[in-house]
């Protein structure tokens, strides 16, 4: 079995540190609809990149949060859900919906909006929510190992898989993980998992507007490679990733690997948006984040031409190959460019279809309505693909 990543010995200070500062970190307490809440937080008051909220898995709390949070920069909160932690133990157990609202009412008590939200596992389900039914509190989201994969859609199956993950993570994270799960009891773990399994993620990522990455630990068994590809897919704006050396538990053991790929994530430039695709990506998403690209470019007067391109070369995605690629809408000096790439290495060819024959004229509606168009080998998941493109011209002021 390949050696997984380990925490350092700082690292296992400061998971636990709280209450006592450390780190730049210290702990407060806020109560949110009579519920005692704590968070874990580094307030940076010159900081101008927006902040950070982690949200933490099942039977966990913030600490196993607290390697990636010491390694984002500007102002980074980690709350406690209700129930786990530090925070208050409510006789209820929320739900999905429940957590989300209570953290949606710490942040607007605390003044938070348009921040960048990182979850992991059933943290992820929360954030995931939060974005859905207060776009304005989330700028983006990170989404790390996200549960629950529709392929295990039970309790049973998803504790199957938590035990393969156990063989893959560092030891040294035991201790905090019973602490963790001494603070919830089994009674809120159960009832909370049950929750996750009936929350149906996969239903509510197309509805977020922010854009998505979703990251997984290259050994996770929780979030196997499937679904977090596939869990990007559904996004209007989203990207995959794995985290090498890690498994489950990556925001753990790989805190500053994970924090890297969060600030590429929201460092991208305005200039340029992406889409994973999948074999079944509907073109609507695709057209989606087009219309809303070209809506914050200030560029709807090109919008059925793009729309037109894009799902030309989205479709062709579904239809000659078998896995997935990516969208890439970049602004230029003067032109709009639209990039598909996917796993099949044959390059396109204009033809001239009979008028009796049905289908085939794609390439020719873009080729008629593109500036100019190409294609080019590329790798493309470990394997030779292409990438067609097309360049629409913009509309320059006189």
């Amino acid at each position: 079995m390949p050696r997984t990543a380990r925490m350092s010995s700082d690292q296992r200070h400061l998971i636990r540190a709280a209450p006592s500062p450390a780190e730049g970190f210290v702990s407060v307490m806020a109560t949110v609809r009579d519920m005692r809440l704590h968070i874990r937080q580094r307030v940076d008051p010159g900081s101008t990149t927006p902040a950070w909220l982690l949200l933490h898995g099942l039977a966990v709390s913030h600490r196993y949060l607290m390697p990636t949070a010491a390694a984002l920069p500007g102002s980074v909160f980690v709350p406690d859900l209700p129930g786990f932690g530090l925070s208050g133990k409510p006789d209820d157990v929320l739900t999905t919906e429940q957590h989300a609202e209570v953290v949606a009412d710490w942040m607007v008590a605390s003044g938070l909006s348009g921040v960048n939200v990182l979850g992991n596992s059933f943290g992820c389900q929360v954030a995931v929510e939060l974005a859905v039914r207060h776009p304005e509190l989330v700028a983006s989201l990170v989404l790390v190992g996200p549960t629950a994969d529709p392929a295990a859609p039970t309790a049973g199956a998803l504790l199957r898989r938590w035990l393969r993950d156990l063989l893959r993570e560092d030891p040294h994270q035991i201790p905090m993980i019973l602490t963790d799960f001494r603070d919830a009891g089994p009674r809120r773990i159960w009832r909370t998992l049950g929750h996750s399994v009936d929350h149906r993620i996969e239903c509510r990522i197309p509805l977020v507007d922010a854009p998505i990455l979703v990251l997984r630990g290259q050994y996770d068994p929780i979030a196997p490679a499937s679904w977090t590809t596939h869990a990007a897919s559904l996004a209007t704006a989203g990207t995959s990733a794995d985290v090498p050396g890690a498994a489950h538990n990556a925001v753990t053991t790989a805190g500053a690997t994970v924090a890297g790929y969060g600030r590429a994530h929201t460092a991208l430039p305005a200039d340029d948006h992406r889409m994973s695709l999948d074999h079944g990506t509907p073109t609507a998403q695709a057209r989606r984040l087009a219309e809303r690209v070209l809506h914050d470019w200030n560029m709807t007067d090109r919008t059925e031409e793009v729309l037109l391109v894009t799902t030309e070369l989205v479709q062709n995605v579904a239809k000659h190959t078998a896995d997935g690629g990516e969208l890439r809408l970049r602004r230029q000096d003067d032109s709009i460019l639209i990039e598909v790439t996917d796993s099949d290495p044959q390059l396109p060819q204009l033809k001239r279809t009979p008028p009796t024959v049905a289908g085939g004229r794609g390439l020719l509606l873009v080729a008629a309505t593109a500036r100019q168009w190409g294609s080019r080998p590329v790798r493309w998941a470990g394997r030779a693909g292409k990438i067609v493109w097309a360049e629409i011209a913009r509309r320059l002021p006189n």
